[in-house]
């Protein structure tokens, strides 16, 4: 007698996001959000690590289903590779499932969408995984072979190991796929950091000074968003890294944060004192909303906000002291809190959005004052939108020249002349910033 039972809302809904972000590269967040509704915590918990588990670790996935199952993945019915990958991540990588459960599961599931037919194949696949070991690492692997164990695109793959080296890809492509820590910025207004970290441990949530940023605070255990700390305004949420750009401004009196919302490196400019007012920009109005609220909530008034394009602001050209442009970018640094990223990017894809981020530095660059600094920065870990689109602007506005980043102690490391760069590892996603002066 067929299973009656129906399949665990958990593994149906990991599967749909999984399909949805590979087949239209929509955000992790925005689905997670929007799927999680009716879920118990721990259930919700589950899902998130499902879901980011195989967009990690797909291509890997896939290469051990390809190489037992009779038809080849992209020819399965619809559904059916995601059911697959969802059970096979469980039996590769959470313990506290056993693999009888997650084949079960993944049988019950694919018996739901395709029939007793589709239900045979998931059995006789997993089934035949689940009595073999994980393939253990081999030795070292060409390009081709990393991307796919890693579950990267092979053009980034490659282009790491011609800029960066093996040993230091092979440590990025580890912390891409290393689960993702949550960063706090502390609110000097409101606490400080070692008061907050006692009072976040009354709660239940434990967390650890960052060596990176003065500020930061890295979470261990416990969710700190359910927390009225929050709610007070005693932190915001915000990775190490991107604090640590605020620090790499020379001290100035007016910030103009140009593509800012929802507004972390303007506070985080006015919390490390860097500057005594900001002004923000952002096309999006639920973005500048959204600021809003946080700057209420922080106890921040002199955070301006206005909606406007950076391309085209509403503001005086040569008047602003400090301008700060954390461009919209390919984002490759961001590949573990974003994973979508790895189904979605491409080599003309990068070389579009350094056109763009070099118009608007460019105009950026314009509204700069005559002894102004400008810092721009991305999340991206590519020369074509970084270090060219600065060389690319250097060589339209001629008087504007590169200038030595001068942080605190523990970002020198960091700092070589006038660039900033953080690899991606266990503390922090990869950013790239250089500062300019007129």
């Amino acid at each position: 007698m067929a299973d009656s039972r129906s399949a665990s809302p958990v593994r149906v809904r990991a599967a749909e996001i999984v399909r949805e972000v590979v087949r239209r590269g929509t955000p992790v967040p925005s689905l997670l959000s929007s799927r999680e509704e009716g879920l118990a915590a721990s259930d919700r918990d589950l899902l998130r690590e499902i879901v980011f588990g195989v967009l990690r670790h797909r291509s890997a996935l896939d290469s051990e289903l390809a190489s037992v199952s009779h038809a080849p993945l992209a020819r399965l019915a619809p559904e059916l590779r995601e059911i697959l990958e969802v059970g096979l991540y469980q039996i590769r990588r959470l313990d506290r499932v056993p693999a009888y459960a997650a084949v079960d599961e993944a049988v019950r599931h694919a018996r739901a969408s395709g029939g007793e037919r589709a239900a045979k194949l998931v059995n006789a696949v997993l089934r035949r995984l689940a009595g073999r070991a994980r393939p253990a690492p081999g030795p070292a692997k060409s390009a081709a072979e990393l991307a796919t164990e890693t579950s990267h695109p092979e053009f980034l793959v490659r282009r790491w190991m011609e800029r960066f080296g093996r040993e230091t890809t092979c440590r990025i492509l580890e912390a891409d796929n290393a689960p993702s820590a949550m960063d706090l910025l502390v609110n000097p207004r409101r606490t400080d950091r070692e008061t907050l970290r006692a009072e976040l441990a009354h709660e239940g949530i434990v967390t650890e000074a960052s060596g990176i940023s003065p500020l930061g605070l890295t979470v261990l255990s416990g969710n700190p968003l359910g927390s009225q700390l929050l709610a007070e305004g005693f932190f915001t949420v915000q990775d190490v890294g991107a604090q640590a750009l605020a620090l790499l401004l020379p001290v100035g009196e007016v910030l103009l944060d140009l593509a800012a919302a929802p507004g972390g490196k303007s506070f985080a400019a006015l919390a490390f004192g860097r500057a005594r007012r900001t002004i923000s920009l952002d096309r999006s109005i639920p973005g500048i909303v959204r600021f809003a609220g946080n700057a209420r909530r922080l106890g921040m008034p002199e955070a301006g906000a206005v909606a406007a394009d950076f391309l085209a602001a509403p503001l005086p050209a040569g008047r602003f002291d400090r301008v700060l442009f954390d461009a919209p970018c390919s984002g490759t640094g961001t590949l573990r809190k974003n994973p979508e990223i790895r189904y979605r990017v491409r080599p003309a894809g990068i070389e579009k959005l350094a056109r763009l981020q070099a118009r608007a530095l460019i105009a950026a660059a314009d509204l700069l004052a005559p002894g102004g600094y400008l810092l721009y920065a991305t999340c991206s870990l590519e020369e074509e939108e970084n270090e060219r689109v600065v060389e690319e602007v250097l060589a339209k506005r001629p008087g504007l020249s590169p200038m030595p980043i001068e942080p605190p102690e523990p970002l020198r490391e960091f700092c070589e002349g006038a660039r900033f760069r953080l690899l991606p590892d266990a503390r922090t996603d990869g950013f790239t910033a250089h500062l300019l002066k007129r």
